[in-house]
């Protein structure tokens, strides 16, 4: 039985059968492209909440992987950004923000599907 199942997850591609299968088992679930690769940076959902909080859009989706009991590890080479992303434990979303970034889900995958990978 894995610990961790690495899968792709963000605001926009929330998979949560995915998510729901993982947690029956025991697996912890790793987000794989937390960010939307950026894109879901400029949801209008997110950057309100991020407004609302006084926070990024990139630390709001962070803390909203963490909240839901994700392991999160963005990626990034730039040091202001990489101070941003630690910058995410000294505040909480509330439920009823929770659940609107629960709510932008479209099944936007921007990866490769792993049904379809390497496939000849």
């Amino acid at each position: 039985m894995p610990a961790v199942n690495q899968i792709e997850v963000h605001p926009t591609f929330a998979q949560r059968d995915v998510i729901a299968t993982n947690d029956a088992y025991g697996i912890l679930t790793e987000a794989y492209s937390p960010l939307g690769l950026a894109e879901d940076l400029t949801d209008p959902t997110v950057t309100k909440i991020a407004d609302d909080v006084e926070r990024t859009p990139a630390q709001v989706i962070l803390r909203w992987h963490l909240q839901q009991g994700r392991i999160v590890f963005p990626k990034s080479v730039t040091p202001a950004r990489i101070e941003e992303n630690f910058a995410i434990f000294d505040f909480e979303l509330a439920d009823d923000q929770l659940a609107a970034i629960d709510g932008v889900d479209r099944g936007n995958r921007l990866g490769s599907h792993p049904e379809e990978f390497n496939a000849a």
